[in-house]
């Protein structure tokens, strides 16, 4: 396990000794609370808050430590990075005047009382999200047989499996612990069982993932949901010429 403790430590000192950096604030695995679930693969999540016209700050990022030892760094955005360390270490960071933070799972190393925090965005809709699916998944079969097969699996292994999870999140494990912004992380803490299926899936050809993706939501999710569009399920079925 990587120990992220005195890189942590690092970022900290490196905030404080940078002129224009007000404050700093860290997330997910990178907080205290959020400590015993580090592992080899975990990276630096932060944010970092300066005082306007910090310009010169933000563009050349001074507060970023250990810099002999960085072998990359690239914008994300108008406000994001992300470094490489020499060791592999990854950061992922936002730097600029202050916005509202809204992810809960956060510590503040550094409150320069420009921190101003807000609710994660509400969830969106189960219906919404099924609906999404089954429209994302019919769309990237039907460029998988167009011969667009880099669209067709983007379409069905993110888009559509990322609109799966939310509405399976929502239906079968609405109390399970979760990140607000991406449904697909720790999906194997919450819905184990499912998640295996589901990971079984994306291991295969596109179009049998689909169609798996497809009789996984119709079989957990349909039963008991008055709302389930399965009239709609029915018609790409049919369209796509997947007997059931």
């Amino acid at each position: 396990m990587r120990d992220l403790e005195p890189r942590i430590a690092a970022l900290k000192a490196a905030c404080e000794n940078t002129l224009g950096v007000t404050s700093l604030v860290v997330y997910g695995s990178t907080t205290t609370a959020a400590a015993g679930r580090r592992d080899a693969w975990s990276d630096l999540d932060f944010t970092v808050f300066l005082a306007p016209g910090s310009a010169e700050v933000q563009q050349g990022w001074d507060f970023l430590p250990d810099r002999e030892h960085l072998v990359l760094t690239a914008r994300e955005g108008d406000n994001g990075g992300v470094a490489i360390y020499s060791d592999g270490l990854l950061c992922e960071f936002g730097a600029g005047e202050p916005w509202p933070i809204r992810d809960p799972d956060r510590e503040v190393l550094l409150d320069g009382g420009d921190i101003v925090t807000a609710e994660p965005p509400s969830l969106p809709d189960p219906v919404d999200q099924i609906g999404l699916f089954l429209v994302k998944t019919a769309i990237g079969v039907g460029r998988g047989r167009r011969g667009e097969r880099v669209s067709g699996n983007a379409h069905i292994r993110v888009y559509a499996l990322t609109a799966l999870c939310e509405a399976l999140r929502q239906r079968l494990a609405p109390d399970a612990p979760r990140n607000p912004f991406d449904p697909l992380r720790r999906l194997e803490l919450a819905l184990p069982d499912l998640a295996a299926q589901i990971s079984r899936l994306l291991d295969g050809e596109a179009e049998t993932c689909a169609r798996g993706l497809v009789g996984l939501a119709r079989a957990e999710l349909e039963p008991g949901w008055s709302e389930f569009p399965s009239h709609a399920f029915d018609v790409i079925e049919a369209s796509l010429g997947w007997a059931r």
